[in-house]
């Protein structure tokens, strides 16, 4: 594995950052000296976030004779997000345990495999993972697999039928996100407050769902994304018919609509236009 320090500095430059700014509160300026003079690797935790800080994967600075391992994580993750379980189940099997070599790969190994878990009813084995994610394999830099276990923990107490707890790990991984600095990339900020707003619509906190949606839609709209922006409106609708604000919430469901069809998915679309009909 060797580090492309060149590239790590035309990017840094890209996005208008010094290496003090960059390495702020994740290591000193002379480690982020070294890694573009020496190309010099430093502690995997440094390294995840540094990436995450100039939102970036890791393969874009590292060269690897094993980049599957990223490749392999990022497409589970998307699948889970769009409920494809199954799909990511099969796809999280490729990897082999023996290739996860640092903690930040088993953190997120495990995170997404109890994730699959939670959606297959296997409750108590990904509660397990989950609390190896947050206890054996938590690193020193505050990333933001810490707030989205926490969140997978909320699910599984949810799914379990156990809303009190799913309401304390729901708190708690809100307060994480607004306590501590986490660390990481503009894709799983949407996901994680995707998530959150999920897990307040079905516990009936329709206000907390509301705010927390708003924090995703905000980030979409600054990076010119539609990253999962037709879920996050039908959401933000959802949200707004529980607090019976139904000329915004049918506002809001029209967004999401007019964004299904954009993005060809026809489930959604034949959802929401039903549901539109009825308003």
């Amino acid at each position: 594995m060797q580090l492309r320090g060149e590239e790590l500095r035309k990017i840094r430059r890209k996005r208008g950052l010094s290496q003090t700014a960059l390495a702020e509160g994740i290591c000193t300026q002379a480690t982020i000296s070294l890694m573009e003079k020496q190309n010099r690797i430093p502690k995997m935790n440094i390294l995840t976030a540094i990436c995450a800080r100039l939102d970036i994967k890791t393969d874009q600075i590292i060269k690897s004779d094993d980049v599957s391992l990223t490749s392999i994580f990022d497409e589970t993750s998307i699948l889970l997000v769009h409920d494809e379980y199954e799909a990511a189940r099969k796809e999280l099997k490729k990897i082999k345990v023996k290739q996860l070599s640092t903690d930040v790969d088993k953190q997120l190994y495990y995170y997404l495999l109890g994730r699959i878990q939670v959606a297959s009813g296997q409750v108590d084995e990904a509660i397990f993972n989950f609390e190896l994610v947050l206890t054996q394999f938590s690193t020193t830099s505050a990333n933001i697999y810490l707030a989205m276990t926490t969140v997978g923990m909320a699910l599984a107490y949810e799914k379990r039928g156990n809303k009190e707890r799913a309401q304390r790990f729901t708190m708690r991984a809100v307060n994480l996100i607004d306590d501590k600095q986490l660390i990481g990339g503009k894709q799983q900020w949407v996901i994680l407050y995707h998530d959150i707003t999920s897990l307040y619509l079905r516990l009936g906190q329709y206000k907390a769902a509301l705010q927390t949606v708003n924090r995703g839609i905000r980030i979409d709209q600054a990076d010119a994304s539609l990253f999962l922006l037709d879920d996050l409106y039908e959401m933000r609708g959802q949200a707004e018919l529980g607090m019976h604000d139904d000329a915004q919430a049918k506002q809001d469901l029209q967004i999401a609509d007019s964004l299904s069809i954009i993005m060809q998915n026809d489930d959604r679309t034949a959802r929401l236009d039903k549901q539109l009909a009825a308003m």
